[in-house]
């Protein structure tokens, strides 16, 4: 048996998310506060065995405002027209739960969880789930469930009872100055009381989830999960005066499956009690307790006419209580070169590892081969360095791969998502202030396979290599920023700090070099993720070319550039056209996602980025030509570092343009952008274009 997939409505930030699951492993990943802890809480009330709560902070706020602003007259006109709580049921549930089906019920948009469970016909015994087959077509090997937060009308109705009085007296005191806060007190009031009637309810459908039959309760629904999960927030400690022994008492849940084990402590009691027993210790005690008590007993006897007895300590010594002993002080322990070493010996990254093992392999020995078997552990990163992080995760997915076991990781780990890989990956990315969406990569990957394209292979061969290399960031960005190459990185990481970027500098920006060639892989995962991508590149066209007109009418070699105009245009461009097209911003393209960043004829014609910020520093194009002994004294006071070709033969002072310049220093590019950082020239040598870019990214 094995979860296929929820189709998660109206949860907290979620107005839909779609949680596809991997056979093994599914990792679920997501920056701080984007709602990976609240899909899980969601889950582990579904399925877990503990009272779950249901409140305001579980519902989208609109979904509220929609409702009491429908109910709203309703109350009012009932209240306000001074009936009693005898006409609850006839003059207000009836017209907001009418029980007939005649009329509209006025209800919240709660949550609804659809569940679907596949398995195998080969090799799975169905039994638990015998009862709730829908669909007789013999292809068909899926269950279908929801769960729902439905409106209980009688409790609301009770509820209404209990609080009658209260809500009256709120009206009546609207007269009251202060009305706007009343007010928002009394509505509250409403969504409260409507909410604390609302309960868990469970159906088995059809793969439309529409033909629904009622279950008998939720527990019926959990008996068919085996759920175990393994939150961030783990007990652990590297503190020597911690007693809690964490790792110590997991490690006895898990010997306790053991029969060796547990006939050892059986056996145990026995011979504890024998030496207390036959050397008389019980007897001893009592004795000794009745001297000491001697003087208190006496005092006693003369308040209460000598009717106390004998007051003493005796011993009362069960198995049981040997058994909890042996349990209380049996310690995890670490033997290392003769020495035994406590717990705390090992850190906390070290002790995090070792207690979610020994989750697994209790988890591993508690299977139940007729349940729905899931295992979910929370941000496994904690407490561990990056290599640990990698080395877990691949652990990991072996692990549920090799033992047949189905569940789902969360983080926020860049390490573990690229170790992870983009087939397996989920992710959580804010869209609002308080909304999000939840994402599958894999989608794309698979629909890349299945194509049957070259290029589509190539691309998902592409995906694998560069995630595997740590570009998996994008993930988590707020924006992103593909550049060419270090120059690129370090100019923009530079202006970022600069107080016109103070905005976008607060934003998490994942920066990937792609080269001239690879950009546009990118697109469709730009896409699929909403991530707004400003794509910074050179415009390469001929390097023979240095006047305007030889310019306008060269042609590029960028294929990043190439790729994104010839999207909407068929003809290879030439560079008059690209200026045109980026002029009329037809380079900011899929709705305001991708902005594409190249020179244009505003950055003095150039075609790379040292030649822009050359160009308008020392105000010159690249056609023009400067004697040797000008680029000297304009290297010694801007104190750039470039280098300067020789005079040619039979010259004294040779002249040399831009050009010249950056071939000559074409091996020093990052000790040019060096000197620009350090000589703080950074904003005077911002090339326009990447200014507008930068511009619109903060947007």
């Amino acid at each position: 048996m094995k979860l296929v997939k929820m189709i998660i409505n109206n949860y907290r930030q979620f107005e839909k998310a779609v949680l596809d699951f991997d056979d093994d492993v599914t990792i679920l990943a997501g920056a701080n506060n984007s709602g990976k802890t609240s899909l899980i809480t969601l889950i582990r009330n579904m399925m877990s065995k503990d009272q779950a709560t249901y409140s305001e902070s579980d519902i989208p706020a609109k979904n509220m405002r929609v409702w009491i602003d429908k109910v709203y007259p309703l109350f009012e006109n009932f209240f306000m027209n001074d009936n009693g709580i005898d006409a609850i049921e006839t003059e207000l549930l009836d017209n907001i739960l009418p029980e007939s089906d005649k009329g509209e019920k006025l209800v919240i948009k709660t949550t609804e969880v659809y569940i679907q469970v596949v398995y195998n016909i080969l090799e799975d015994d169905i039994k638990l789930f015998a009862d709730y087959i829908m669909d007789l077509d013999e292809k068909e090997h899926s269950f279908y469930f929801v769960y729902a937060y439905e409106i209980n009308r009688h409790l609301f109705g009770k509820k209404l009872t209990e609080n009658f009085d209260k809500i009256k007296q709120r009206f009546f005191d609207l007269d009251d100055p202060n009305k706007e806060v009343k007010l928002r007190y009394l509505q509250e009031l409403l969504v409260r009381i409507y909410l604390n009637s609302i309960k868990p309810v469970c159906y088995f459908c059809d793969k439309k989830y529409e033909n629904k039959c009622p279950m008998k309760d939720v527990s019926e629904f959990r008996n068919l999960f085996n759920f175990t999960y393994i939150k961030a927030s783990r007990p652990l400690d590297d503190d020597e005066s911690d007693h809690s022994h964490m790792l110590s008492k997991q490690m006895i849940k898990l010997v306790k499956l053991d029969e060796g084990w547990n006939g050892l402590i059986q056996a145990l009691p026995d011979e504890l009690l024998k030496p207390i027993q036959g050397r008389g210790i019980d007897k001893r005690v009592r004795e000794a307790s009745l001297n000491s008590l001697k003087d208190t007993i006496t005092a006693l006897e003369r308040t209460n006419g000598g009717q106390t007895g004998e007051l003493m300590l005796d011993m009362s010594v069960t198995e049981d209580d040997i058994s909890e002993l042996l349990q209380r002080i049996t310690t995890a322990t670490y033997y290392v070169d003769g020495y035994y070493l406590g717990e705390a010996s090992q850190g906390l990254g070290y002790s995090n590892m070792i207690y979610m093992h020994l989750q697994l392999k209790e988890y591993e020995k508690s299977m139940n081969p007729f349940k729905v078997n899931v295992f979910f552990i929370e941000e496994p990163e904690s407490h561990m360095h990056p290599q640990m992080q990698q080395v877990f995760i691949k652990y990991l997915l072996n692990y549920y791969r090799e033992k047949n076991l189905q569940g789902v990781v969360t983080t926020h780990s860049n390490e573990m998502v690229r170790a992870a890989g983009i087939s397996h990956l989920r992710v959580i990315r804010k869209v609002g202030k308080f909304r999000s969406c939840l994402y599958n990569p894999s989608i794309l990957i698979i629909k890349l396979k299945e194509s049957g394209v070259e290029e589509d292979e190539e691309l998902v061969n592409f995906f694998d290599w560069f995630f595997e290399i740590g570009y998996s960031e994008i993930v988590f960005a707020d924006k992103a920023i593909l550049y060419e190459g270090d120059t690129e990185r370090l100019l923009i990481k530079k202006l970022l700090t600069e107080e016109r970027y103070e905005k976008l500098n607060q934003q998490y920006i994942a920066f990937i070099q792609v080269g001239g060639a690879y950009a546009y892989n990118y697109r469709k995962l730009i896409n699929l993720l909403g991530i707004k991508t400003l794509i910074v590149t050179d415009l390469d066209y001929g390097k023979e070319c240095t006047k305007p007109d030889e310019i306008r009418d060269s042609e590029i070699t960028n294929a990043t550039i190439k790729n994104f105009y010839g999207e909407s245009n068929k003809e290879n461009p030439k560079v008059k056209q690209l200026y045109d097209w980026s002029n009329a911003e037809k380079n900011i393209l899929d709705n305001s996602l991708i902005y594409v960043a190249y020179q244009t004829d505003q950055d003095s014609y150039a075609r790379t980025l040292e030649e822009a910020m050359l160009g308008k520093y020392f105000k010159i194009s690249v056609e023009a030509k400067l004697k040797r002994s000008e680029w000297i004294k304009k290297r010694a006071d801007s104190k750039l570092k470039f280098s300067i070709p020789n005079n040619k033969e039979n010259e004294h002072d040779s002249e040399f343009s831009l050009r010249d310049i950056l071939k000559s220093t074409s091996g020093e590019k990052t000790d040019f952008m060096y000197s620009v950082i350090l000589n703080k020239l950074v904003i005077e040598m911002e090339p326009r274009y990447i200014s507008e870019g930068l511009v619109w990214l903060m947007k």
